[in-house]
Protein backbone atom coordinates (compact mmCIF):
# COMPACT_ATOMS: atom_id res chain seq x y z
CA UNK A 1 0.00 0.00 0.00
CA UNK A 2 0.77 3.53 -0.28
CA UNK A 3 2.09 5.58 2.58
CA UNK A 4 2.92 9.40 3.53
CA UNK A 5 6.52 9.65 3.04
CA UNK A 6 9.17 11.39 5.18
CA UNK A 7 9.74 13.60 2.72
CA UNK A 8 6.43 15.11 2.92
CA UNK A 9 6.75 16.68 5.96
CA UNK A 10 9.95 18.29 5.70
CA UNK A 11 9.62 21.93 4.94
CA UNK A 12 12.21 23.29 1.99
CA UNK A 13 14.58 26.27 1.65
CA UNK A 14 15.15 26.47 -1.91
CA UNK A 15 18.34 28.67 -2.83
CA UNK A 16 18.20 30.31 -6.10
CA UNK A 17 20.00 29.69 -9.51
CA UNK A 18 20.54 33.14 -9.96
CA UNK A 19 23.84 34.61 -8.26
CA UNK A 20 22.21 38.25 -7.66
CA UNK A 21 19.38 36.27 -5.83
CA UNK A 22 18.48 36.09 -1.01
CA UNK A 23 18.12 33.04 0.41
CA UNK A 24 15.35 30.84 -0.57
CA UNK A 25 12.21 31.23 1.51
CA UNK A 26 11.01 28.47 3.36
CA UNK A 27 7.05 26.24 3.49
CA UNK A 28 4.80 29.40 4.46
CA UNK A 29 1.89 26.51 6.23
CA UNK A 30 2.27 25.91 9.91
CA UNK A 31 2.98 22.74 11.69
CA UNK A 32 0.83 20.29 10.69
CA UNK A 33 -1.67 19.72 13.62
CA UNK A 34 -5.02 17.95 12.93
CA UNK A 35 -7.46 20.67 12.33
CA UNK A 36 -4.93 22.36 10.26
CA UNK A 37 -5.09 22.57 6.71
CA UNK A 38 -2.45 22.11 4.35
CA UNK A 39 -2.14 21.88 0.29
CA UNK A 40 -0.74 18.13 -1.06
CA UNK A 41 0.19 16.59 -4.33
CA UNK A 42 -1.37 13.12 -4.74
CA UNK A 43 0.46 10.86 -6.73
CA UNK A 44 -1.25 7.43 -8.19
CA UNK A 45 0.10 4.40 -9.35
CA UNK A 46 0.42 3.93 -12.90
CA UNK A 47 -2.37 1.09 -12.49
CA UNK A 48 -5.10 3.72 -10.75
CA UNK A 49 -8.03 4.34 -13.00
CA UNK A 50 -9.19 7.73 -14.21
CA UNK A 51 -7.67 10.42 -11.94
CA UNK A 52 -11.00 12.37 -11.86
CA UNK A 53 -12.73 9.58 -10.53
CA UNK A 54 -10.50 8.41 -7.64
CA UNK A 55 -10.21 12.29 -6.74
CA UNK A 56 -14.17 12.16 -6.42
CA UNK A 57 -14.02 9.16 -4.14
CA UNK A 58 -11.69 10.83 -1.91
CA UNK A 59 -13.70 13.78 -1.81
CA UNK A 60 -16.72 11.81 -0.79
CA UNK A 61 -14.65 9.85 2.16
CA UNK A 62 -12.33 12.72 3.19
CA UNK A 63 -13.80 15.60 2.00
CA UNK A 64 -10.83 16.47 0.25
CA UNK A 65 -11.47 19.00 -2.38
CA UNK A 66 -9.06 18.80 -5.72
CA UNK A 67 -7.64 22.30 -6.79
CA UNK A 68 -5.31 20.65 -10.16
CA UNK A 69 -5.35 17.51 -11.76
CA UNK A 70 -2.20 15.97 -13.89
CA UNK A 71 -2.45 13.08 -15.62
CA UNK A 72 0.43 13.64 -18.27
CA UNK A 73 4.13 14.13 -16.11
CA UNK A 74 1.78 12.52 -12.84
CA UNK A 75 -1.21 10.81 -12.72
CA UNK A 76 -2.27 12.66 -9.47
CA UNK A 77 -4.08 15.47 -8.14
CA UNK A 78 -2.90 18.83 -5.92
CA UNK A 79 -5.63 19.39 -3.01
CA UNK A 80 -5.97 20.79 0.54
CA UNK A 81 -6.15 18.41 3.95
CA UNK A 82 -5.20 18.07 7.03
CA UNK A 83 -1.99 15.54 7.95
CA UNK A 84 -4.23 12.77 9.03
CA UNK A 85 -6.01 12.51 6.07
CA UNK A 86 -3.08 12.80 3.94
CA UNK A 87 -2.17 9.85 6.32
CA UNK A 88 -5.07 8.01 5.65
CA UNK A 89 -4.95 8.68 1.88
CA UNK A 90 -1.53 6.94 1.63
CA UNK A 91 -3.10 3.70 2.28
CA UNK A 92 -5.34 4.19 -0.23
CA UNK A 93 -3.58 1.75 -2.93
CA UNK A 94 -4.32 3.49 -5.43
CA UNK A 95 -2.31 5.86 -4.18
CA UNK A 96 1.72 5.40 -4.43
CA UNK A 97 2.16 8.40 -2.33
CA UNK A 98 1.14 11.97 -0.50
CA UNK A 99 3.39 14.26 -0.57
CA UNK A 100 3.55 18.16 0.84
CA UNK A 101 3.41 20.78 -1.80
CA UNK A 102 6.17 22.78 -1.03
CA UNK A 103 7.53 26.96 -2.07
CA UNK A 104 10.33 27.42 -4.17
CA UNK A 105 11.61 30.77 -5.04
CA UNK A 106 13.66 32.06 -8.31
CA UNK A 107 17.31 32.36 -8.01
CA UNK A 108 17.02 36.20 -9.53
CA UNK A 109 22.02 43.57 -31.22
CA UNK A 110 25.33 42.90 -30.90
CA UNK A 111 26.64 38.96 -30.34
CA UNK A 112 27.24 38.48 -27.06
CA UNK A 113 31.00 36.98 -25.70
CA UNK A 114 29.16 33.82 -24.80
CA UNK A 115 28.04 33.09 -28.38
CA UNK A 116 31.38 33.66 -29.64
CA UNK A 117 33.11 32.19 -26.85
CA UNK A 118 31.03 28.81 -27.17
CA UNK A 119 31.37 29.30 -30.67
CA UNK A 120 27.71 29.84 -31.73
CA UNK A 121 28.85 32.30 -34.14
CA UNK A 122 30.12 29.38 -36.39
CA UNK A 123 27.05 26.82 -35.62
CA UNK A 124 24.56 25.81 -38.60
CA UNK A 125 22.45 28.21 -37.77
CA UNK A 126 25.77 30.75 -37.85
CA UNK A 127 24.17 32.98 -35.05
CA UNK A 128 25.36 36.56 -35.80
CA UNK A 129 25.02 36.38 -39.48
CA UNK A 130 21.36 37.50 -40.20
CA UNK A 131 20.32 34.54 -41.64
CA UNK A 132 19.16 31.49 -40.23
CA UNK A 133 16.62 30.23 -37.95
CA UNK A 134 16.73 27.23 -35.44
CA UNK A 135 13.10 25.38 -35.60
CA UNK A 136 13.18 23.38 -32.25
CA UNK A 137 10.40 24.74 -29.75
CA UNK A 138 11.86 25.17 -26.17
CA UNK A 139 9.52 25.87 -23.20
CA UNK A 140 10.88 28.29 -20.54
CA UNK A 141 9.64 27.12 -16.95
CA UNK A 142 10.24 30.20 -15.27
CA UNK A 143 9.16 33.99 -14.57
CA UNK A 144 7.03 33.81 -17.93
CA UNK A 145 8.39 36.12 -21.23
CA UNK A 146 7.63 38.92 -22.25
CA UNK A 147 5.91 37.95 -25.56
CA UNK A 148 6.45 42.27 -26.77
CA UNK A 149 10.46 42.04 -26.98
CA UNK A 150 10.88 41.87 -30.37
CA UNK A 151 14.13 39.80 -30.31
CA UNK A 152 12.27 36.72 -28.95
CA UNK A 153 9.69 34.55 -31.07
CA UNK A 154 7.32 34.11 -28.58
CA UNK A 155 4.75 31.60 -29.66
CA UNK A 156 2.18 31.25 -26.69
CA UNK A 157 2.39 29.83 -23.24
CA UNK A 158 0.88 28.86 -19.79
CA UNK A 159 0.68 30.29 -16.57
CA UNK A 160 1.21 27.40 -13.80
CA UNK A 161 1.56 29.98 -10.83
CA UNK A 162 -1.68 29.09 -8.99
CA UNK A 163 -0.56 25.20 -9.83
CA UNK A 164 -3.47 24.89 -13.07
CA UNK A 165 -2.57 25.50 -16.26
CA UNK A 166 -4.33 28.69 -17.96
CA UNK A 167 -3.80 28.80 -21.76
CA UNK A 168 -1.33 32.40 -22.26
CA UNK A 169 -1.88 33.23 -25.92
CA UNK A 170 0.39 36.23 -25.44
CA UNK A 171 2.26 35.92 -22.65
CA UNK A 172 4.02 38.71 -20.10
CA UNK A 173 7.11 38.18 -17.57
CA UNK A 174 6.12 39.25 -13.74
CA UNK A 175 9.93 39.45 -13.02
CA UNK A 176 11.97 39.46 -15.76
CA UNK A 177 14.58 36.79 -15.64
CA UNK A 178 12.32 34.31 -17.88
CA UNK A 179 12.77 36.86 -20.81
CA UNK A 180 16.58 37.03 -19.95
CA UNK A 181 17.07 32.97 -19.86
CA UNK A 182 15.19 33.18 -23.37
CA UNK A 183 17.37 35.71 -24.56
CA UNK A 184 20.56 33.69 -23.73
CA UNK A 185 18.87 30.30 -25.50
CA UNK A 186 17.08 31.91 -28.71
CA UNK A 187 17.00 35.69 -28.94
CA UNK A 188 16.49 36.27 -32.83
CA UNK A 189 19.43 36.90 -35.19
CA UNK A 190 18.23 40.49 -36.70
CA UNK A 191 19.36 44.18 -36.42
CA UNK A 192 17.73 44.42 -32.57
CA UNK A 193 19.70 43.62 -29.37
CA UNK A 194 20.92 40.27 -29.33
CA UNK A 195 21.46 37.29 -30.62
CA UNK A 196 21.00 33.55 -28.52
CA UNK A 197 22.67 30.63 -29.25
CA UNK A 198 19.55 28.75 -31.00
CA UNK A 199 18.47 32.08 -33.18
CA UNK A 200 15.03 32.49 -33.36
CA UNK A 201 13.84 28.85 -31.81
CA UNK A 202 10.02 29.02 -30.75
CA UNK A 203 10.05 30.26 -27.02
CA UNK A 204 6.86 29.06 -25.05
CA UNK A 205 6.28 30.37 -21.91
CA UNK A 206 5.83 28.12 -19.02
CA UNK A 207 5.16 30.86 -16.25
CA UNK A 208 5.51 29.28 -12.38
CA UNK A 209 5.97 32.05 -10.43
CA UNK A 210 3.92 33.43 -8.15
CA UNK A 211 2.59 37.46 -7.72
CA UNK A 212 4.10 36.80 -4.27
CA UNK A 213 7.10 35.69 -6.11
CA UNK A 214 7.28 32.29 -5.14
CA UNK A 215 7.23 28.75 -6.88
CA UNK A 216 5.21 25.98 -5.28
CA UNK A 217 5.97 22.61 -6.56
CA UNK A 218 2.26 22.20 -7.81
CA UNK A 219 3.01 24.98 -9.58
CA UNK A 220 6.14 23.33 -10.88
CA UNK A 221 4.35 19.79 -11.77
CA UNK A 222 1.80 21.66 -13.88
CA UNK A 223 4.45 23.53 -16.04
CA UNK A 224 6.00 19.49 -16.56
CA UNK A 225 2.13 17.90 -17.50
CA UNK A 226 1.67 20.86 -19.90
CA UNK A 227 5.17 20.55 -21.25
CA UNK A 228 4.52 16.64 -21.75
CA UNK A 229 0.99 17.11 -22.83
CA UNK A 230 2.51 18.80 -25.76
CA UNK A 231 4.39 15.57 -26.86
CA UNK A 232 0.68 13.38 -26.65
CA UNK A 233 -1.99 16.31 -27.63
CA UNK A 234 -2.93 16.40 -31.52
CA UNK A 235 -0.62 19.74 -32.50
CA UNK A 236 2.76 18.65 -33.63
CA UNK A 237 3.06 22.36 -33.98
CA UNK A 238 3.62 22.80 -30.26
CA UNK A 239 5.86 19.58 -29.63
CA UNK A 240 8.43 21.01 -26.92
CA UNK A 241 11.53 19.10 -27.70
CA UNK A 242 14.02 21.45 -24.92
CA UNK A 243 13.17 23.10 -21.86
CA UNK A 244 14.75 25.17 -19.67
CA UNK A 245 14.54 25.31 -15.51
CA UNK A 246 16.97 27.65 -14.63
CA UNK A 247 15.48 26.77 -10.41
CA UNK A 248 17.02 24.89 -8.22
CA UNK A 249 16.81 23.82 -4.59
CA UNK A 250 17.70 20.81 -2.02
CA UNK A 251 17.10 17.17 -2.65
CA UNK A 252 18.78 14.42 -4.32
CA UNK A 253 18.36 11.80 -6.59
CA UNK A 254 17.03 8.54 -5.01
CA UNK A 255 17.77 6.22 -8.54
CA UNK A 256 14.18 5.32 -9.35
CA UNK A 257 12.70 8.67 -10.42
CA UNK A 258 11.73 9.48 -7.19
CA UNK A 259 9.40 6.64 -6.18
CA UNK A 260 11.40 5.79 -3.07
CA UNK A 261 12.36 9.66 -1.61
CA UNK A 262 8.58 10.40 -2.56
CA UNK A 263 9.57 12.93 -4.73
CA UNK A 264 6.77 13.91 -7.38
CA UNK A 265 9.07 16.61 -9.41
CA UNK A 266 11.38 13.95 -10.00
CA UNK A 267 8.66 11.64 -10.84
CA UNK A 268 7.19 14.02 -13.55
CA UNK A 269 10.34 15.08 -15.19
CA UNK A 270 10.96 11.31 -15.88
CA UNK A 271 7.85 10.70 -17.04
CA UNK A 272 8.15 13.43 -19.28
CA UNK A 273 11.53 12.90 -20.52
CA UNK A 274 9.81 9.27 -21.74
CA UNK A 275 7.85 11.30 -23.64
CA UNK A 276 10.70 13.46 -25.76
CA UNK A 277 11.61 16.44 -23.44
CA UNK A 278 15.04 17.24 -23.04
CA UNK A 279 15.75 18.71 -20.22
CA UNK A 280 18.13 21.72 -19.10
CA UNK A 281 18.65 22.91 -15.63
CA UNK A 282 20.98 25.18 -13.51
CA UNK A 283 22.96 23.65 -11.20
CA UNK A 284 22.79 26.38 -8.67
CA UNK A 285 24.62 28.84 -7.10
CA UNK A 286 25.51 27.46 -3.78
CA UNK A 287 29.47 26.50 -4.64
CA UNK A 288 28.43 23.14 -3.34
CA UNK A 289 27.81 19.75 -4.72
CA UNK A 290 25.21 19.48 -7.17
CA UNK A 291 24.44 15.78 -5.85
CA UNK A 292 21.74 17.76 -2.97
CA UNK A 293 20.44 19.86 -5.26
CA UNK A 294 17.48 19.14 -7.48
CA UNK A 295 16.35 19.25 -10.20
CA UNK A 296 20.34 19.53 -10.99
CA UNK A 297 21.27 15.83 -9.31
CA UNK A 298 18.31 13.87 -11.59
CA UNK A 299 20.16 11.71 -13.88
CA UNK A 300 17.63 12.41 -16.67
CA UNK A 301 18.46 16.11 -16.60
CA UNK A 302 21.89 18.19 -18.58
CA UNK A 303 23.07 20.00 -15.58
CA UNK A 304 25.03 23.76 -16.44
CA UNK A 305 27.54 24.68 -14.30
CA UNK A 306 28.76 28.46 -15.03
CA UNK A 307 32.20 30.21 -15.91
CA UNK A 308 32.88 33.88 -16.36
CA UNK A 309 33.97 34.94 -20.14
CA UNK A 310 34.65 38.30 -20.90
CA UNK A 311 36.51 38.53 -24.03
CA UNK A 312 34.92 35.50 -25.84
CA UNK A 313 37.71 33.85 -26.53
CA UNK A 314 40.06 31.58 -24.31
CA UNK A 315 42.99 32.23 -23.17
CA UNK A 316 42.00 34.05 -19.41
CA UNK A 317 43.60 37.36 -20.40
CA UNK A 318 40.27 39.52 -19.82
CA UNK A 319 39.91 41.51 -17.36
CA UNK A 320 36.61 40.76 -14.92
CA UNK A 321 34.80 44.06 -16.17
CA UNK A 322 31.23 43.74 -16.53
CA UNK A 323 28.86 47.26 -17.51
CA UNK A 324 32.00 49.11 -15.86
CA UNK A 325 32.07 47.56 -12.17
CA UNK A 326 34.53 44.75 -11.22
CA UNK A 327 32.86 41.33 -10.95
CA UNK A 328 36.13 39.52 -10.00
CA UNK A 329 34.42 38.13 -6.83
CA UNK A 330 31.98 36.25 -9.22
CA UNK A 331 34.76 34.94 -11.68
CA UNK A 332 37.91 35.58 -13.46
CA UNK A 333 38.08 35.26 -17.12
CA UNK A 334 37.89 31.66 -18.36
CA UNK A 335 37.72 30.13 -14.90
CA UNK A 336 34.60 28.36 -13.47
CA UNK A 337 32.44 31.35 -11.23
CA UNK A 338 32.56 31.50 -7.63
CA UNK A 339 28.88 30.77 -7.27
CA UNK A 340 28.59 27.45 -9.42
CA UNK A 341 27.77 24.23 -7.47
CA UNK A 342 29.76 21.65 -9.06
CA UNK A 343 29.84 17.64 -9.63
CA UNK A 344 31.77 14.78 -7.39
CA UNK A 345 29.88 11.78 -7.59
CA UNK A 346 30.40 9.60 -11.32
CA UNK A 347 26.89 9.45 -12.50
CA UNK A 348 26.51 12.99 -12.40
CA UNK A 349 29.82 13.75 -14.69
CA UNK A 350 28.17 12.09 -17.09
CA UNK A 351 25.75 14.66 -17.29
CA UNK A 352 26.97 17.99 -16.49
CA UNK A 353 28.54 20.73 -18.70
CA UNK A 354 29.64 24.22 -18.58
CA UNK A 355 28.49 27.37 -20.57
CA UNK A 356 29.02 31.40 -20.10
CA UNK A 357 26.83 32.12 -16.51
CA UNK A 358 28.94 35.56 -15.54
CA UNK A 359 27.65 38.79 -17.52
CA UNK A 360 25.67 37.02 -20.23
CA UNK A 361 24.35 40.12 -22.23
CA UNK A 362 20.42 39.43 -23.14
CA UNK A 363 17.14 40.17 -23.59
CA UNK A 364 15.38 42.18 -20.61
CA UNK A 365 11.50 42.64 -20.05
CA UNK A 366 9.97 45.55 -21.76
CA UNK A 367 12.90 45.67 -24.60
CA UNK A 368 16.32 46.13 -24.38
CA UNK A 369 19.08 43.91 -22.71
CA UNK A 370 21.03 42.95 -19.59
CA UNK A 371 24.29 41.35 -18.66
CA UNK A 372 23.00 39.39 -15.34
CA UNK A 373 24.75 36.37 -13.87
CA UNK A 374 24.46 33.27 -12.43
CA UNK A 375 23.73 29.21 -13.71
CA UNK A 376 20.39 30.78 -14.22
CA UNK A 377 21.95 32.03 -17.47
CA UNK A 378 24.34 29.18 -18.89
CA UNK A 379 21.64 26.69 -18.61
CA UNK A 380 19.84 28.43 -21.49
CA UNK A 381 23.03 28.43 -22.95
CA UNK A 382 23.27 25.13 -23.13
CA UNK A 383 19.61 24.41 -23.72
CA UNK A 384 20.15 26.66 -26.82
CA UNK A 385 23.11 24.59 -28.27
CA UNK A 386 20.96 21.29 -27.35
CA UNK A 387 18.51 22.81 -29.80
CA UNK A 388 20.98 22.84 -32.40
CA UNK A 389 22.11 19.41 -32.28
CA UNK A 390 19.01 18.47 -33.11
CA UNK A 391 17.80 20.88 -35.75
CA UNK A 392 20.82 20.12 -37.52
CA UNK A 393 20.44 16.37 -37.06
CA UNK A 394 23.12 14.96 -34.81
CA UNK A 395 21.57 14.57 -31.69
CA UNK A 396 18.62 11.80 -32.71
CA UNK A 397 16.57 9.40 -31.02
CA UNK A 398 15.67 9.29 -27.15
CA UNK A 399 16.64 11.65 -24.96
CA UNK A 400 18.87 9.47 -23.46
CA UNK A 401 20.58 8.84 -26.61
CA UNK A 402 20.82 13.05 -26.90
CA UNK A 403 22.19 13.66 -24.17
CA UNK A 404 24.53 10.92 -24.84
CA UNK A 405 25.21 12.47 -28.30
CA UNK A 406 25.35 15.93 -27.07
CA UNK A 407 27.87 15.21 -24.07
CA UNK A 408 30.20 13.13 -26.53
CA UNK A 409 30.57 15.64 -29.05
CA UNK A 410 31.26 18.34 -26.48
CA UNK A 411 33.80 15.70 -24.68
CA UNK A 412 35.21 15.13 -28.00
CA UNK A 413 35.15 18.87 -29.35
CA UNK A 414 37.20 19.55 -26.45
CA UNK A 415 39.48 16.85 -26.42
CA UNK A 416 40.46 17.63 -29.72
CA UNK A 417 40.71 21.52 -29.13
CA UNK A 418 42.55 21.47 -25.49
CA UNK A 419 42.76 25.23 -26.09
CA UNK A 420 38.88 25.98 -26.44
CA UNK A 421 37.88 25.12 -22.32
CA UNK A 422 39.08 27.08 -19.43
CA UNK A 423 41.01 26.27 -16.32
CA UNK A 424 39.55 23.83 -13.90
CA UNK A 425 37.76 22.28 -17.01
CA UNK A 426 38.50 18.21 -17.50
CA UNK A 427 41.50 19.04 -19.53
CA UNK A 428 42.71 20.49 -16.60
CA UNK A 429 40.84 19.37 -13.58
CA UNK A 430 40.56 20.52 -10.10
CA UNK A 431 39.63 18.73 -7.24
CA UNK A 432 35.64 19.32 -8.46
CA UNK A 433 34.08 18.42 -11.47
CA UNK A 434 32.35 21.60 -13.84
CA UNK A 435 32.22 19.51 -17.08
CA UNK A 436 33.21 20.40 -20.50
CA UNK A 437 32.58 24.08 -22.32
CA UNK A 438 29.37 23.54 -24.97
CA UNK A 439 30.79 24.02 -28.32
CA UNK A 440 28.09 25.42 -30.80
CA UNK A 441 30.37 25.06 -33.91
CA UNK A 442 29.90 21.07 -33.39
CA UNK A 443 26.09 21.51 -34.69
Amino acid sequence: MGSLHPAARRLLAIVAASATATAGMAFLGSPALAETEDDYIVVLKDSAADVEDIAADHHEEFDVEETSTYREAISGYAASMTAADAEQLGDDPAVAYVALDRQFTLAAQKTPVSVTRTGADQSSAKAGDGAGDVDVNIAVIDTGVDATHPDLNVRGGVDCSSGSAVDVPAPVDVMGHGTSVAGVAAARDNDLGVVGMAPGAPIWSVRVLSDAGTISLSSLICAYDWVTGTRTDNDADNDIAVANVSIAGPGTDDGACGSESGDPMHAAICRSVEAGVTYVVAAGNGATDMAGVVPAAYDEVLTATAIGDFDGRPGGEASPVCLGQDVSAYASDDRPASFSNFATQGDDLEHTVAGPGVCVETTARGGGTASPHGTSFSSPAVAGTVALCLNQGTCTGSVAEVMDSFVEATEQYNNENPDHGYEGDPQRPGSIYYGHLIRGSVF
